[in-house]
């Protein structure tokens, strides 16, 4: 396991490549900040292309978790360990400036867990000793086929793990689409539209890859408007528009630079829009 933002996320490419070409099971905590460069240390949500896209060069995949409380900071982490361990996979934490310093109280699990010795591993003894961790592979086809391998991977993945939260989207005419700080920005900022008479809900991914389409789609195809908000320039943005694929209009609500809205600024974005015919 390791942890940092974004600069260090950048550093951290290379190797990130090689433990999915090896199928390492490894753990990152991203607790996002402003950038590019050195950036500020406010908090953003722009690391998401490089943690849900891969990030470092060949075609692999990561599971993304996004936390939005202390708690999830915790329950989620838990749980990287038991997927990273199950799927041989890199596991991220995204989280943001926010999620990762504020102070809330945390139940913490009372189990203790404890792997169990691995076929493929390597642990320093005679009976290992056969085991080769590595990434390299000269031949062009045993490469395809590791490529492929790979990709079946991700594509279980995908059928057996998806995590988020709905709320109030029975009826919703206006659906939002937030993770992190901004879905908690969000979720208020939904409770007061309602007590305006506005029928708003919002689909909170927990995981960013697999990202929940599916769901997505069929609550999309029942609303009038998609809001997309988050810290970044439209990065989860474009994956929205491709899930909802035109079906309804989808309004990006963008912060870049450590700029966070306020509950305020959301609701009169979303009253003005109403008016404005974006319906």
């Amino acid at each position: 396991m390791t942890a940092s933002s974004g600069p260090g996320m950048s550093l951290m490419a290379e190797g990130l490549s090689y433990i999915a070409g090896a199928e390492l099971p490894c753990v990152v905590v991203d607790v996002q900040r402003a950038g590019p460069g050195l950036g500020n240390i406010w908090p953003e949500q722009s690391d998401y292309n490089i943690t849900v896209k891969g990030g470092g060069h060949g075609n692999y995949r990561n599971i993304v978790l996004a936390p939005n409380s202390a708690q999830e900071m915790c329950d989620l982490t838990y749980r990287a360990f038991d997927l990273a361990d199950k799927y041989r996979i890199c596991v991220m934490v995204l989280a943001d400036a926010y999620i990762g310093q504020m102070m809330e109280p945390v139940q913490l699990p009372g189990k203790v867990l404890h792997g169990t010795r691995k076929d493929w591993a390597l642990y320093g003894d005679k009976e290992s000793r056969k085991n080769l961790i590595t990434s390299i592979l000269m031949d062009p086809v045993l490469q395809s086929d590791h490529n492929w391998k790979l990709q079946k991977k991700y594509q279980k993945i995908s059928e057996e793990i998806c995590l988020w939260e709905e709320l109030y989207c029975e009826d919703a005419d206006v659906l939002f689409t937030a993770y992190g700080i901004t879905a908690r920005i969000c979720l208020s900022a939904v409770k007061v539209l309602r007590e305006k008479g506005i029928k708003a809900g919002m689909l909170r991914p927990k995981t960013l890859f697999p990202f929940p389409e599916k769901r997505l789609a069929e609550l999309a195809g029942k609303s009038q408007m998609v809001i997309s908000a988050e810290l970044s320039n439209g990065q989860m943005s474009d994956d929205i528009d491709r899930i909802v694929a035109a079906k309804v209009p989808v309004l990006r609500y963008l912060w870049l630079g450590g700029v966070i809205p306020s509950v305020q600024e959301i609701v009169e974005r979303t009253e003005k829009d109403l008016e404005g015919g974006s319906l």
